[in-house]
């Protein structure tokens, strides 16, 4: 399968197919792009053996160029270690357990503006030399397998031995030209119009014509519109405004999409240029093949390719050969048919991935009107019990009333903050801080809730102060959410108590913060979702939001959460992040994880 450079297109894009976030695509430009665990990067990647600044790829004039950043293990193109090398359409790049596909977009330089032209009624003077019988007849079921082998290849059985010999070669051909196209509709990241530039590629190349199109049925109106264009050797003729137009037969077009077969043309038989005309001295003879796509369900549009043959070359033979051959258009039928199917294929991955998409959303929708539900609800009783109160004059109520206002205010307010943090990709405000001032203040703000549900809250802080390089507003939410989570998880257990440790790891150079609780622990089926979006232990109490939100902020730091679970005694939460936070003059250097 050829490979396509980027040295005609100005934008890429990488696709995590294995690996945290897969299925999630970052757009790649001319600015140069970094590649790590940091938020830093325009590609990040959540996968902790990956280095916080791994690698890079930056456009040169001859194209793509992929560099390792000193990580600590490598980055792998097409399964081979490198430092710097060039990357291409189809390239696929590894970092530690991330698997990413690198694809070329705009590799159609025309798309903007297809140079094709559908000619309608008289002005093609092309005529119907050959065609195949109705493909979407061959492949019903039930239907005679010796003719669906003459349409997609001839029968083998019958013949000469020359006959045979010709028909074998040709078959070869046309399994090679089809093994061709199912490798690359195989490629988990190719694009349609990718997939369909790959198969004109091929069919021009195995047809030996000179350009081709193909025109995709159009879903309003089923009348063809051109999709994209090609000409021999895998590019358009220079700027596509500058690039001559293709006319296409209207008629034949038709012809092929409602009779469901294959056709051969030509303007060699109509034309009265061989009895002295002048137009052949401007034109030469046009041959043309035009097959159905023929999908599962329907025909789905149509290929086209022409060649032309220069005038010279007939006055020097005294005849026009024929380029284009009916075996030509039987490997066309069978080209057009896998096309068919990897727009069926394509179509159906889209569909699946708007359905997941849409149920992501209508989850997501429900969950948080099922929690803002419950909040409002607590509101309005609140608001009751205030009413009630100024009605009589009765402070205590007032004050009772308030008390379940304000609790679902913080509510909230954390809901809105946590959707708000784990929606946005962040890069965190980084200052020189006190980590011990900062998770201090989180023990103070959730002391009265620890005390409501008799929980001892303990703090076990070093001398002095603990500094390190952080975002302390989304520390703090991060400490926050995951001591909220301990003093909940302990709530009316007898003796329940929440250690809070701050504390700084010399041997990797982190500053970590320990959340300790005597609780049930997490039970083991739902350890590995515990961090998912919306997996929540506390039923309807928890919104799912917290963890989530959580290991997002410490991995924004470049550090973790880690868990250790002790099923029916508690559990301890370890955020851990560098102490000194990882600036871009330090990326070449930053071959840690």
């Amino acid at each position: 399968m050829s490979r396509r450079g980027s040295a005609d297109v100005s934008t890429a894009s990488l696709l995590i197919v294995e690996g945290v976030g897969r299925g999630t695509r970052f757009q790649i430009g001319r600015q140069r792009v970094g590649i790590g665990r940091s938020s830093e990067n325009a590609v990040r990647v959540e996968d902790s053996e990956v280095s916080r600044f791994h690698a890079a790829i930056q456009w040169q004039a001859s194209g793509f160029k992929l560099v390792d950043l000193g990580s600590a293990n490598g980055t792998l193109l097409n399964g081979v270690r490198i430092e710097t090398a060039a990357i291409v359409d189809g390239d696929q790049l590894q970092v530690a357990n991330t698997l990413l596909a690198f694809q070329v977009h705009d590799v159609n330089p025309s798309r903007g503006r297809v140079p094709v032209d559908l000619v309608a009624g008289n002005d093609d003077r092309s005529s119907i030399v050959g065609e195949t019988a109705d493909v979407m007849a061959t492949l019903r079921p039930g239907a005679d397998g010796g003719e669906a082998a003459a349409l997609l290849g001839g029968d083998l059985s019958q013949g000469s031995a020359e006959d045979w010999s010709v028909s074998a070669v040709e078959a070869l051909a046309s399994l090679g030209a089809l093994y061709r196209i199912s490798e690359q509709v195989a490629d988990p990241a190719a694009t349609l119009d990718t997939i369909l530039v790959t198969i004109l590629d091929v069919a021009l190349d195995v047809v030996s014509a000179d350009r081709g199109c193909v025109l995709m049925a159009s879903s309003d109106t089923g009348a063809p519109v051109p999709r994209v264009y090609r000409a021999r050797g895998g590019s358009v003729h220079g700027n596509p405004d500058e690039t001559p137009t293709m006319p296409v037969p209207r008629s034949i077009v038709d012809l092929v999409m409602a009779g469901g077969r294959g056709v051969r043309t030509s303007d060699a038989q109509r034309d009265d240029r061989f009895s002295g005309g002048r137009s052949i001295l401007q034109a030469g003879v046009r041959e043309a093949v035009c097959a159905p796509l023929v999908g599962r369900q329907a025909v789905l549009g149509a290929i086209y390719l022409d060649t032309t043959t220069r005038v010279d070359e007939v006055v020097a033979e005294g005849e026009v050969n024929e380029r284009l051959t009916e075996e030509s258009l039987r490997l066309l039928v069978a080209i057009g048919r896998q096309a068919a199917l990897a727009i069926d294929g394509q179509r159906s991955h889209q569909a699946l991935v708007q359905a997941e998409r849409l149920a992501a959303v209508g989850q997501t929708i429900a969950t948080l009107s099922h929690h803002i539900k419950n909040i409002l609800q607590g509101v309005r009783g609140g608001s009751y019990l205030i009413n009630l109160g100024l009605k009589d004059h009765d402070e205590q109520l007032i004050q009772r009333g308030w008390g379940i206002v304000d609790r679902n205010q913080g509510r909230i307010y954390d809901l809105v903050m946590d959707m708000l943090t784990y929606s946005t990709d962040r890069v965190p405000a980084w200052n020189r801080a006190d980590v011990n001032a900062t998770v201090s203040d989180v023990c103070e703000l959730l002391q009265s809730r620890a005390d409501e549900a008799r929980v001892v809250l303990e703090r076990v802080f070093p001398e002095g102060a603990c500094e390190a390089d952080y975002d302390p507003e989304g520390i703090h939410r991060a400490v926050l959410n995951v001591v909220t989570n301990a003093i909940d998880a302990v709530e009316g257990r007898p003796g329940a108590v929440v250690i809070v440790e701050v504390g700084v790891d010399p041997s990797v150079a982190a500053v970590f913060v320990d959340i300790d609780d005597n609780g049930p622990g997490v039970p083991e089926d739902e350890l590995p979702r515990l961090f998912s979006l919306f997996a929540s232990t506390k039923g309807a109490r928890g919104t799912g939001l917290g963890l989530a939100v959580s290991r997002k902020i410490v991995g924004e730091h470049g550090g973790e959460i880690q868990v250790e679970n002790r099923p029916g005694a508690g559990c301890r939460f370890r955020l851990t992040w560098p102490v000194d936070a990882v600036s871009d003059e330090a990326v070449g250097g930053d071959g840690g994880g």
